[in-house]
């Protein structure tokens, strides 16, 4: 397997762990937050469930970015103080 399809099931895999939650953080439904980030309710879905997904690195990138999650798709630490 070459690198960057590494990166991307390693991306998506985190996304199935953490993308609900982020979004539900935003205050966003479903249909917003797949509208917002190009997406179509399904797709996000789909990446919710960590179901096989046909997205592209880049369009995996940009919705972990979108959910204010790392680069790596995991949850952003808390601010000093806000622990």
């Amino acid at each position: 397997m070459n690198e960057l399809e590494e990166r991307r099931r390693d991306l998506l895999r985190n996304l199935a762990l953490h993308a609900s939650l982020a979004r539900r953080r935003m205050s966003l439904s479903l249909t917003d937050a797949a509208r917002l980030a190009g997406l179509t309710p399904e797709g996000l879905i789909t990446v919710e469930r960590g179901a096989v997904c046909p997205l592209s690195l880049a369009a995996v990138e940009q919705l972990t970015l979108f959910l204010g999650l790392t680069a790596c798709g995991l949850p952003r630490p808390r601010p000093a103080g806000m622990q």
